[in-house]
C-alpha cells in the first residue's frame, strides 16, 4: 500500500501582528500591495505543489489538510477559490478525513464560510485567545468578546466543527476572568478547545518587554489544572497536552505530529516530516515570502532539513505519544526499528516515575504492554520527558 499524506498550508498574511506571536506571518497594512503579495504567493504555493506531484508521480493522497497561518481569513474570498482549486487539483482528496482552517474573529466572513462549505472544509479553528476586554488587548488582538462569540455562532450554523484555542497564564489574569473565558466558550457549542500557556518568544513585541514586565505573568499551573478539571466537567475529555475535545471532535491531523505520520509542507516557513524505516526526514521551508515567490525556483524550497534515526527518533516518538491520552503501544513502538533496548529504557524510566503520574497496562506476566501519562503527569510532562532523554540506554 502507498504512503498517505497529511498536509499542512501556510498562509503567511495577517491584518496585524499580535503581541506574543512569533508564527512567520506578513502584515498585509505594510506589505505594500495586499493583492499582489497574496497573487504571487498563491503561485509560488502552485509550484512548490506541482513539483510534488511530479516528483510523486501522480496527485498525492491527503488524508488531513491543515490551513494556518498568520492568519487564513485575511486574504480574500477570491483568493480562497483558487486556493481550494489548487489543493483540489493537485491532491488526491478521495482519502480525506477531514480539513481545517484557521479563521480570526476580524476577518472571518460568510463569503469565507460559504466558500469552505461548498469544498473540502471540515472544521475550523478561530483564534479568540480570550473573552477579557483588558487581556485581548494586552494580546494585541484585534476583535472584542461579542466578535468571538458572533463569529463562533455563525461557524457552527454553517455546520462546521469548531475549535478555540485559547491562552492562559496572563499577567493580571485570574483564576476567575479565566474561568468566565471557558465557561463563556463552551456555552457557545464549539467542540474542540485548544489551551495553552502564555509563551514570550524572543523575537515577539512582547518578547522585548523588560524582565519586570514578563515575571507579572502568574504561576500557569493552577490555571492548567483547573483547565483540566473544567473541560472534563463539561464534558470535553483531554487528548493531548493542550487539547480537549468532546467524543470523536479530536483534531485528527494535530495527531498525524503526534503519531510520526507524513505531514507535508506548502508554503513559506512550513514544517515537514516523512517518516521512513531508516530515518525520519524533517524539514522546513525557506523562512520569508521574498524568498519563498522567487520565480526562478524550479526545485523544492527547503531551507533545512534533519534524519531522525535510531535512539534518537524512538526517544521523540515516546514523547511524543506521551503528549496523548493513548500513550505508547510498546509492542508497535519495538516493531518500529527502534529495538529492545530503547523500549526497555523508556518503561524503566516510567516504571520509575511515581505512579500517580503514569497509567500502565500489563499483560498476565506483568509485562508493561502500554503506558501514558495520566492527567497529574500531564502537568509535568516536561520533567518526564527529560528524564526519558537523559536516562542512558543499558
Amino acid at each position: 500500500m502507498r504512503a498517505i499524506f497529511s498536509l499542512y498550508v501556510h498562509v503567511p498574511f495577517c491584518a496585524a501582528k499580535c503581541h506574543y506571536c512569533a508564527f512567520y506571518s506578513v502584515p498585509l497594512c505594510a506589505g505594500g500591495d495586499g493583492a499582489a503579495l497574496t497573487g504571487a504567493w498563491l503561485a509560488a504555493l502552485r509550484r512548490e505543489a506541482e513539483i510534488l506531484r511530479s516528483a510523486w508521480g501522480g496527485k498525492i493522497p491527503v488524508r488531513t489538510i491543515y490551513i494556518g497561518g498568520g492568519t487564513p481569513t485575511a486574504v480574500s474570498p477570491e483568493l480562497w477559490r483558487n486556493l481550494i482549486e489548487t489543493v483540489d487539483e493537485l491532491f488526491d482528496l478521495s482519502h480525506l478525513e477531514e480539513a481545517t482552517v484557521e479563521a480570526n474573529p476580524c476577518s472571518l466572513s460568510d463569503d469565507h464560510l460559504a466558500i469552505w462549505r461548498g469544498a473540502f472544509v471540515t472544521r475550523v479553528s478561530l483564534g479568540v485567545q480570550s473573552l477579557d476586554a483588558d487581556e485581548l488587548r494586552w494580546l494585541g488582538r484585534l476583535h472584542d468578546a461579542k466578535a468571538a462569540m458572533r463569529s463562533i455562532e455563525k461557524t457552527l450554523s454553517y455546520g462546521f466543527d469548531v475549535s478555540a484555542d485559547l491562552i492562559f497564564a496572563l499577567p493580571r489574569q485570574t483564576l476567575r476572568s479565566w474561568r468566565n473565558t471557558c465557561t463563556q466558550i463552551l456555552s457557545s457549542g464549539v467542540g474542540h478547545i485548544s489551551a495553552y500557556q502564555l509563551t514570550i518568544e524572543p523575537d515577539t513585541p512582547l518578547g522585548k518587554l523588560s524582565w519586570a514586565a514578563k515575571a507579572a505573568a502568574p504561576d500557569g499551573y493552577p490555571f492548567y489544572r483547573f483547565t483540566q478539571w473544567y473541560m472534563a466537567k463539561k464534558g470535553l475529555a483531554q487528548y493531548e497536552i493542550s487539547s480537549f475535545a468532546k467524543p470523536g471532535l479530536e483534531c485528527r491531523h494535530n495527531l498525524a505530529y503526534w503519531r510520526h505520520r507524513n505531514v507535508l509542507a506548502l508554503g513559506p516557513s512550513a514544517w515537514g516530516y516523512i517518516n521512513r524505516v531508516k530515518g525520519g526526514f524533517r524539514y522546513h521551508n525557506v523562512k520569508t515570502l521574498e524568498e519563498y515567490v522567487d520565480l526562478t525556483r524550479s526545485r523544492l524550497p527547503i531551507a533545512d532539513a534533519e534524519i531522525l534515526a535510531g535512539q534518537k527518533k524512538g526517544e521523540e516518538a515516546a514523547i511524543l505519544a506521551l503528549r496523548t491520552k493513548w500513550g505508547i503501544d510498546f509492542k508497535k513502538f519495538k516493531k518500529e526499528n527502534f529495538g529492545g533496548a530503547l523500549t526497555e529504557k523508556v518503561i524503566n524510566v516510567l516504571e520509575n516515575i511515581p505512579p500517580r503520574l503514569v497509567g500502565f497496562e500489563r499483560d498476565e506476566a506483568g509485562n508493561v504492554e502500554r503506558a501514558w501519562l495520566t492527567p497529574s503527569g500531564m502537568r509535568v510532562g516536561n520533567a518526564i520527558w527529560s528524564e526519558i532523554i537523559a536516562s542512558p540506554i543499558n
